[in-house]
């Protein structure tokens, strides 16, 4: 799937998710929502193609240290683990062991720095709980594609692919998931204001609705 595709999904995941808490604390939001817009091009750092080596700001840090800094790490991890990596686009870095080993290496490499440069918040923190999730919402964003994924590898090796045509100019549906989660995210905070519900209920509802739109999101895409 295309970079532009990744950020707008897993953005409208992120506040879909994050809903409940947007008017609590917004800066928190704020925050995990920027980690999952980095996190949603991580796994395409294997590429170099990738959007996010076009990119300014923050999103430039994380260009400079994937290739040469955490994937030679996380293949070390690999093979400290004796488990094979695979370096091709869409290998070890588009599955779930190597989103979860990636960003605990980035974690460490990032929360270290910025402590010792005296940078470090509390706030920071959830940044990279958004980063994992920005690469899990990859991953389930490219088994929706004809090309798919073998997201458990080196533990399965059964590939997901769905019917969504990423080289195609009228491929409309990444697009038209994207508007109906920012939608349904608006509708959840409005509804939090409206009828004061209280938080656990709208996290359970919110929980819900993410859940029941990827659901959605799959059976359209024909995984």
């Amino acid at each position: 799937m295309r970079g532009k595709d990744h950020i707008a999904i897993s953005t409208g995941s992120a506040l879909l998710l994050a809903a409940p808490w947007l008017l609590i604390h917004p800066v928190a939001v704020a925050i995990f929502t920027a980690g999952v817009i980095i996190g949603s091009l991580l796994p395409d750092t294997d590429a170099t193609d990738s959007k996010l080596h076009y990119m300014d700001g923050i999103a430039r840090v994380f260009s400079l240290i994937m290739r040469p800094v955490v994937i030679p790490i996380t293949k070390l991890v690999y093979r400290v683990l004796e488990t094979p990596f695979n370096p091709a686009h869409r290998g070890s870095m588009h599955t779930l062991p190597g989103v979860i080993v990636y960003t605990l290496i980035i974690t460490l490499l990032i929360g270290t720095a910025l402590f010792l440069l005296g940078f470090w918040n509390i706030i920071i923190v959830f940044f990279f709980p958004g980063l994992f999730a920005g690469g899990i919402f990859h991953l389930l964003e490219d088994c929706c594609t004809r090309s798919g994924l073998m997201p458990f590898k080196p533990f399965s090796n059964r590939k997901y692919a769905g019917s969504i045509n990423t080289g195609s100019r009228i491929e409309v549906r990444p697009g038209f998931y994207a508007t109906v989660l920012i939608f349904v995210a608006a509708g959840v905070v409005v509804a939090g204001i409206t009828y004061a519900i209280s938080l656990p209920v709208l996290i359970a509802i919110s929980l819900c609705l993410f859940v029941i739109s990827w659901v959605l999101i799959l059976k359209l895409s024909r995984i």
